[in-house]
């Protein structure tokens, strides 16, 4: 136990990540803010990232490592640490991803002109192909602010979830006596935990600052990344994210044809991601098995809330959108083909085109 409680706490889980270990801690032993502590989750790795731990730990003595007993996953891990932290602010920053290393003195520069439980940043998204090499990087910042009533912090959320900003846990500093008063946790669900915890985080927050600086260095690597890697469940995964969404605008009251035109906007991103997905040969579905997905998801009730606010910006996007409001079930299976490979034979292309 430490005498003195610290400015901040990072929480990193690690699993089988010893080829980027040691650049990720690097960059939190470099900070220009000082006082923080860096509680290293070791979740039963079976590469050598657990002694790599320790012998980081032992290199600087703001380092910490709990190594669990069994694998419990990213979110256990999290949880795990969080219980222990001593910060007065904890972040979760990733393992296999960069920092800058200023990202905590920019923190605590937003906090003195504002001390909001919630900072949040900018990243940068770094796309690697096949050999290692960045491709295509994309930097993603959200409005420079500091909101201080809670009315002022939700005009803000459907933005920030529009840009992708709103679901990650690691783009955010939260205040530790906050996330302890409100019992939260994550949640062990796969590729929308982070998401549903800053529901819930923000469901009753009255402040947040927001730094207009890509001081995250996100990594989307082709191989063993959950961004490409088929999942059965991926659409429905998603379609909980956005009925999520929805249902925290329901309680807020402040549900409105705009907001749920914005919905509908990622309702459609994430439609046309599940369609060029189950063209993959993991996907195990024939033509036949692919049109009986597409018209059952017309018959859902999140898609029957939506359907009359499907009219999204995007050039791309509003073409799908047409054919998923007239319920063009082969139109909006060509689309899904044709996406699918530019993202096999083209994947810079495919890149920069998810993003734009």
């Amino acid at each position: 136990k430490r005498e003195q409680q610290m400015r901040y706490s990072i929480v990193m889980p690690v699993y089988n990540v010893q080829n980027y270990l040691k650049d990720s801690v690097s960059d939190i032993k470099k900070q220009s803010f000082s006082d923080f502590e860096l509680i290293l989750v070791d979740d039963c790795a079976t590469d050598s990232s657990g002694k790599l731990c320790d012998e980081l730990a032992k290199s600087d003595r703001r380092i910490q490592v709990l190594h669990l007993a069994k694998n419990g996953g990213l979110s256990n891990a999290r949880n795990q640490g969080m219980a222990v932290a001593n910060g007065e602010y904890i972040l979760f920053l990733d393992p296999d991803d960069r920092y800058d290393v200023r990202l905590l003195e920019q923190i605590e520069k937003s906090l003195e002109k504002n001390s909001a439980k919630i900072v949040l940043f900018g990243l940068t998204e770094e796309y690697y192909d096949q050999n290692g090499k960045i491709e295509y990087t994309k930097q993603i910042t959200p409005k420079q602010g500091y909101f201080d009533s809670k009315q002022n912090v939700r005009d803000q959320v459907l933005s920030l979830e529009c840009q992708t900003l709103f679901g990650y846990a690691w783009n955010k500093a939260y205040q530790l006596t906050y996330l302890r008063q409100l019992g939260v946790q994550f949640k062990k669900i796969t590729m929308i935990e982070d998401v549903l915890f800053n529901i819930e985080v923000f469901r009753t927050i009255d402040s947040c600052n927001q730094i207009a600086k890509p001081l995250y260095r996100y990594a989307i690597r082709k191989k063993g990344s959950l961004t490409t890697k088929y999942l059965p469940d991926y659409f429905e995964l998603h379609e909980k994210r956005v009925e999520s969404m929805c249902q925290l605008y329901q309680d807020w009251d402040m549900e409105t044809p705009e907001e749920l035109k914005s919905l509908g906007s990622i309702y459609c991103r994430y439609f046309l991601s599940a369609l060029q997905r189950n063209c993959s040969s993991a996907a195990k579905m024939s033509h036949s098995g692919r049109k009986k997905w597409v018209k059952k998801q017309f018959r859902s009730a999140t898609y029957q809330k939506l359907k009359t606010f499907l009219y999204p910006d995007n050039r791309l996007l509003k073409l799908l959108a047409w054919g998923i409001r007239t319920e063009k079930a082969e139109f909006c299976l060509i689309m899904g083909r044709g996406i699918y490979i530019v993202k096999e034979k083209c994947p810079g292309i495919f890149s920069r085109l998810k993003q734009n």
